[in-house]
């Protein structure tokens, strides 16, 4: 049993619907319940749980709450609810592959676009692989032409072949005219940045294995996907499309911090 001044005594009223604590603070204030606790009056907000939200409102009452008292707890409750955003409106899961009966499912492409095309300020792309980049890039070089101050950031992987012993320079400089030529062609540049962990060949080695799409610090989308039109539209890959700000500023704080504090490295494609 929960001691009366603990935060657990009001679970009762937690979980009643909304309605039923905006009914159940109304009789409080000036019904029923305002002239005595008692569980008929409960039942008409609280229905099947009256039993447990009584106790808990006479809980209450031992502890001194008058009855318009508890009218404001109930009430701050309800309003604390209200304006609480459903989990289904800041996140939504991205599942790419096979259908299946009563599973939703869609290509990651497609929300991939959707994010882009919407973006006014800035986006950071962060990725492992990318393959026959012209065709997903293509709706973000053209969001660019449309907004000319449009930030682009690009945080890739360039991998080193374990027997490769090419100085990083040259790796570095020829990912940079590949990625120039097969994945981005137009002439407004991005800026693209490296992990120079993944150019090491002794146990510093690392690679940016990260996979996500960040616009405007207000959504993202964090999935298994590489940047290649099979992940993105065949595997079977999954993912979190996020409209939760708070979430998204600190994914665009750790990748941006990357940058500016030279983990990361530049790129440079002109």
């Amino acid at each position: 049993m929960a001691h009366p001044g603990s935060p657990a005594r009001l679970d009762p009223l937690l979980r009643l619907p909304l309605g039923a604590l905006k009914s159940l603070a109304s009789s409080l204030a000036d019904g029923l319940l305002a002239e005595s606790i008692t569980l008929p009056g409960v039942e008409q907000a609280a229905g099947t749980d009256a039993p447990a939200v009584t106790r808990v409102l006479r809980e209450l009452a031992a502890d001194g709450f008058t009855p318009q008292q508890m009218a404001t707890v109930v009430a701050g409750i309800a309003s604390a609810i209200e304006q609480t955003p459903k989990p289904t409106s800041l996140f939504d899961l991205v599942l790419s592959g096979p259908d299946l009966p009563g599973v939703p499912t869609g290509d990651t492409a497609a929300v991939m676009r959707t994010l882009v095309t919407r973006a006014n300020k800035n986006v950071i792309l962060v990725g492992y692989a990318v393959y026959d980049g012209k065709k997903l890039f293509e709706p973000l070089a053209r969001r660019m032409q449309e907004i000319p101050g449009l930030g682009v950031t690009f945080c890739l992987d360039i991998q080193r072949a374990y027997t490769d012993p090419t100085p990083s320079a040259e790796l570095v400089a020829r990912f940079a005219r590949d990625f120039r030529s097969r994945h981005w062609p137009w002439p407004m540049l991005p800026d693209l940045y490296y992990d120079p962990r993944s150019l090491e060949t002794g146990e510093a080695r690392a690679s940016l294995h990260a996979k996500c799409v960040i616009v405007d610090r207000e959504r993202a989308l964090i999935t298994s996907a590489n940047f290649t039109d099979a992940a993105q539209r065949r595997n079977v890959e999954a993912g979190v499309e996020i409209r939760h700000r708070p979430t998204a500023e600190r994914l665009a704080d750790y990748f941006q911090g990357l940058c500016a504090t030279g983990h990361f490295q530049r790129c440079p494609l002109e």
